[in-house]
Order: C-alpha cells, then structure tokens, then sequence
C-alpha cells in the first residue's frame, strides 16, 4: 500500500455547501492565521473511537493558544452518511470540536485521503506540515502541534505525557477486520447467496477465521440481514467489536456466547447486558457495539443469535499487546 505523504502540500479548501456541527461553515480563508488539524473519522470505526480521547484533551489544552481541530466525518457504512446519526454520534461522544459532513467524499477526495483515522496539521501559511495514519503516535503528534503553535506565537506550552502507546509491549497476531456483506465479506459457509434470503446449514463448522450463517439470512453487498438466525465467528483476540443497526426498529436483541456459553462478566465488553442468565446486546441504534473485553489475546467462537431484522456489517477486534 502506498502511504504517500501531504507534508508540503498547500492544504484544499474546504468546499461549500457541507453542513458543520458545533460551528459555522469554516474554511482556511477564515482560518487564517490559525493552526488546524484536519481530523479524518468514521464513528463507527474502533480505530477513530480510540483516537477521541487525546482529539478531546487537544481540543480543551490548545484551542485558546491557537489551534482549531476539524473532525472531517466520511463515511464507511451507507448510514454513517445520514446527518442525525453523526449529530447523535457527536453529542454522545462529547465532540466540542467542530465536525463537517463528507458523506459524498468530498473533502475526502480533494486531500486524496485513503484512512481512517487520519491527522494532518496545517500550519499559519495554510501548508500541511504534519501527516499521521492509523492510531498512535500521540506525543509525536502533541509536540507537531506544540511547535506550530509556538512558532505562530503561542506561549506557555503545557507539558506533554509521554504515555504513549506501543510502550514495549509485544503484540501478538490477530483476527483482523472481518466485513460480512458480500462486497468485501468471506464466509465459511460453501456458498454465500446475494441479496436474496437464503437457509445455511452447519453454521458451527468453522474454519479459520471466517465467519459463518446458520438459519436464514439476507446477505447485501455491506451487511447480512437476519431473519432471526445465527452467526458464528472464530476470533483471536482480547476485544471484540460489531458494527450493527436494528433497520429501522427501535430495537432488536443479540445474544452473545463465548465457547457455547454465556459471556462470563470479567470479559463482557461495555454493551453487553446480563438477562435471565443470558448475555446479549440491546441494538438500538447503528452503530459500533462492544462484545468482548478480555484482559488477554484468547482463541474462542462467538456465536450471536440474532432477532429478525437486525443488520451486521463488520467485526473489529484488538487487545493484542501485553
């Protein structure tokens, strides 16, 4: 994969006629003067979600000496272009920063991006002078911003936390993303039927680190869609996340078993409830749902049952690194 760099581009304007979130419309004419941090994100990517702390904390430690954070939301999943679920994505994450629709990829397109996340700071000349991908890299990214601001006028630069991430831990190989519709989706069952409902059999033979249908299901070109089935999915790792939306009821459960069992609660992730001795997910809005928690990478078979009508789109997963 190319991972070209900007640094040294003259930042694009950001175009007209896009709605913005906690502020005015802005552009870098307006900005002038300002150091800004274009921030590439999707809200129901794990990777963008772990980033949010330290944009927060940027935003509360430097946007009165100077620098100005814009959240540029392009979407991954056909809903995370819809305007109330990132304006409810917002208020929930606590974003005070201001955020700019790109639900037609837009802005996405003129910076010639290909991420998420993605940082790029611009300096007072309007010239990228500071280019990150992926998760990470935080204090070097503080200290990019601390010296533009420093050398826009700035004074009184707090001192920055080296707590950064990768501290000597060794990480160790895990299920990577795994997407279920049939764009980018690979299943263990035989033969996947597009967009029609079909009935699988053998869900529960697994093999690899595919996933596999069990009972019937509608498969689509970026999610499959239960008809209150079964999805099996083998994973090593210590999280686990689901990108999942109940398709338009308020709101549809997912029963959640670790190795046949219930999901003991010193591993459940956040969204995961305990009811009448099961462990399920109460799927109310589209987005990212935290399964598993583990304090340790482990090797297991998750097994969701899932109510008619509610849509899966991606697995995620981490906690890797000791």
């Amino acid at each position: 994969m190319n991972r070209s760099s900007n640094i040294g581009v003259r930042a694009p304007e950001f175009p007209a006629n896009h709605v913005w979130i906690n502020s005015k419309p802005l552009s870098h004419k307006m900005l002038k003067g300002k150091i800004v941090l274009v921030d590439f994100w999707t809200y129901s990517c794990v990777n963008c979600l772990r980033t949010l702390p330290r944009l927060r904390e940027w935003h509360k430690k430097y946007a009165k000496k100077g620098l100005v954070i814009v959240g540029v939301h392009t979407p991954e999943f056909t809903f995370e272009g819809n305007e109330l679920n990132v304006r409810r994505a917002v208020e929930d994450l606590k974003i005070e920063y201001p955020v700019v629709l790109d639900s037609k990829y837009a802005i996405w397109n003129l910076y010639a991006n290909h991420w998420w996340p993605r940082k790029l700071l611009v300096d007072k000349t309007r010239t990228i002078i500071y280019d990150h991908i992926g998760e990470g890299g935080y204090a070097k990214t503080e200290e990019a911003i601390q010296r533009a601001l420093v050398a826009s006028g700035a004074r009184g630069m707090p001192k920055i936390v080296l707590d950064e991430d990768g501290g000597g831990g060794v990480c160790e190989p895990l299920t990577q993303e795994t997407y279920l519709g049939f764009e980018r989706g690979r299943y263990a069952n035989a033969n996947i039927v597009a967009r029609h409902r079909h009935a699988y059999k053998d869900g529960a033979r697994t093999h690899g680190e595919r996933p596999s249908l069990e009972g019937a299901w509608t498969v689509m070109s970026e999610y499959a869609k239960s008809h209150g089935s079964s999805l099996y999915m083998p994973y090593m790792a210590g999280e686990v996340n689901i990108v999942m939306d109940a398709n338009g009821n308020e709101a549809v459960e997912v029963e959640i078993l670790r190795n046949g069992k219930m999901v003991p609660y010193t591993v459940a992730g956040d969204d995961v409830s305990f009811v009448q001795n099961k462990s399920v997910v109460r799927v109310d809005a589209p987005r990212m749902y935290r399964l598993l928690n583990a304090p340790n990478r482990e090797e297991g078979v998750l097994k969701l049952r899932v109510d008619d009508g509610a849509r899966l789109y991606a697995f995620t997963f981490g906690g890797g690194c000791g």
